[in-house]
């Protein structure tokens, strides 16, 4: 299979995505310029993009974005319980 990518952000410059390749479990962000390949050796993890400043307003919105996407994620399925922390099935 070949990795899934989803796009956060782009402008004239580039475009910012995640991009995961599931058979080596490997997640990461990067940003590609216009005619250029992906390149996972210039990625970076989620931890080091959630720690830079945004430079551009292209890369707030990727940042908004990411933030907006994994929100749903953790939405999506069933809330963590706060005082056990496993799966709250009561609360479907």
């Amino acid at each position: 299979m070949s990795a899934l990518t989803y796009l956060l952000a782009e402008d004239s410059d580039g475009a910012w995505t995640i991009v995961f390749e599931p058979e080596d479990l490997h997640l990461y962000l990067e940003f590609v310029k216009p005619g250029m390949a992906t390149d996972p050796v210039s990625g970076m993890t989620i931890d080091d993009f959630l720690a830079r400043r945004p430079v551009n307003p292209a890369h707030r919105r990727a940042l908004d974005n990411l933030v907006a996407w994994l929100r749903r994620a953790l939405e999506w399925d069933t809330p963590i319980h706060p005082t056990t922390g496993g799966n709250n099935t009561d609360a479907r």
